[in-house]
This record gives structure tokens, sequence and C-alpha cells, in this order.
């Protein structure tokens, strides 16, 4: 794979008059393989493509970042918008849910639209990559899974979602006391909890690359109170959402 990529590197194609033809062929080339690597979760590929430093968004010679004149943050949230709608495609066909796939891209659209540098941009790219291609939040054949693996894969797929126990044990066709009992010896923690520590883990994200209010994040991320949200994000951050923000913008 490594020789195929080198081959076709962009900096074979480079001239005096810009990009020829030849080298935004290989551009796109070395994208489709990005799209390849999310949608099968491969880190070689995406990993070839990140090290391949022409391909960063400020190539001179793509001179992307000047689309929008004297506006190169605008220019970079542009991409990543498109960039967005392209890996969450390549995550879907890769077996990530219409619901995840949704979700993430809502999210990323978000903080894309809230950045305010370029090195903040550069990593949210660098995060939702990673993300589209984690192969632990694709749908699993669930025939030989556990009933909590079931379970874990639900929560997953539906975190934000408000499910009661009854519709989440129907969905995976066992009784609700078996299914809290299982879990809760399996993983040491209730159903409900597990749940909203992954609600927690996402929230996290958008305090740190979005400027919505703590009630919208709230929100977006499954909790129907924004005080229960804080009192829970302080249970197990030691601290509150606000103080959480204020201390990683530092």
């Amino acid at each position: 794979m490594k020789e195929h990529l080198q081959s076709d590197t962009p900096n074979s194609y480079i001239n005096r008059n810009g990009p020829s033809p030849e080298y935004i062929e290989a551009v796109h080339k070395l994208r489709e393989k990005l799209l390849q690597g999310i949608q099968l979760c491969d880190r070689d590929i995406i990993d070839e493509y990140e090290r391949e430093g022409s391909l960063k968004f400020s190539d001179e010679k793509l001179n992307i970042l000047n689309r929008v004149p004297n506006n190169k943050v605008r220019s970079l949230k542009n991409i990543l918008l498109s960039h967005n709608t392209l890996y969450s495609y390549a995550a879907e066909k890769g077996g990530l849910s219409a619901w995840q796939c949704h979700f993430i891209s809502e999210k990323y659209a978000i903080m894309i639209e809230h950045a305010e540098s370029l090195s903040e941009l550069n990593t949210i790219h660098s995060n939702m990559v990673t993300e589209y291609s984690d192969p632990t939040i694709r749908k699993s054949k669930s025939d030989n899974l556990s009933i909590v693996e079931k379970a874990e894969n639900y929560i997953e797929m539906n975190f934000s979602e408000d499910i009661s126990m009854e519709e989440m044990a129907g969905k995976i066709h066992v009784h609700p006391s078996h299914l809290m009992r299982a879990f809760k010896k399996e993983k040491g923690t209730t159903i409900s909890h597990f749940r909203n520590l992954r609600r927690i883990k996402e929230a996290k994200q958008l305090i740190l690359f979005s400027n919505l209010t703590m009630t919208e994040i709230a929100i977006m991320v499954g909790f129907s109170n924004s005080q229960y949200f804080s009192k829970l994000f302080k249970e197990v951050e030691g601290i509150t959402p606000v103080e959480y923000k204020k201390k990683t913008k530092k």
C-alpha cells in the first residue's frame, strides 16, 4: 500500500504554473484513499494520508485557504463542512448507523462554525477523522454478542435519545429486569449511569469546541434538565461544565 501511495504523491506533479491536472488527480486519488480508510476503519490508510504533508489544507499549490479573500478561517470552515459530509457518507457505508452519522455530522458542523482559528479547525478535523473511523461505534453483528454487549451497542447508537428501559430491552429481545441485573453484574454500574457517562463524554467535546450554551449542550447529548446535567458533570469530572470550559480554554 505504501508504495502505491508514494507513487501517486502529488509532489511529483508540481510545476511552476501551479497545480497541473495530474497533481489535482493525484490529490483526489489520495482523498479517495482516506475515504476508504474511514469506511473500513483502516488506520494504516488514514495514517499514510495524514503523513503526506502536501495534502494539508495549507497546501500552497491548491490555494484553498484563499477561496474567501482575506479570510483563511472561513475558507477552511467551508472545506471542513464539505469533508464532514464526505466522511459521514463513507462511515455510513462502512456500518455506522444513520442516527450516529446524523448526530456526529451535526456535532462537527456546529464545532466547525464556532471555531475561531486555523489551529482549532485543524484539531477539529483530526478529531473528526478519528471519530468517523472508530470501529468501536460501528454496528456489530448481534448474533454472537452477549446481552450486555448488545445493550452497550444500543446505547452507543442511541445515547442521546429518551428511550425507556422497556424499549431498550424490547429492542434486544430480553426482559427488562434480566437486562438490568446482567448489566449491573458485568459492568458494575446501572444502564442509566452508563448512558449518562456516554453523554458526558460527548458533552465535553461540545464544551471545548463550540459556543453553545450549557443548556443547549445538555439537550443535544440527551439531558432534558440542564441542572441535572451540571450536577452529574461535577460528580464525574470534579468541576462544573462552566468551570471545565474555563479550565480548558486557558
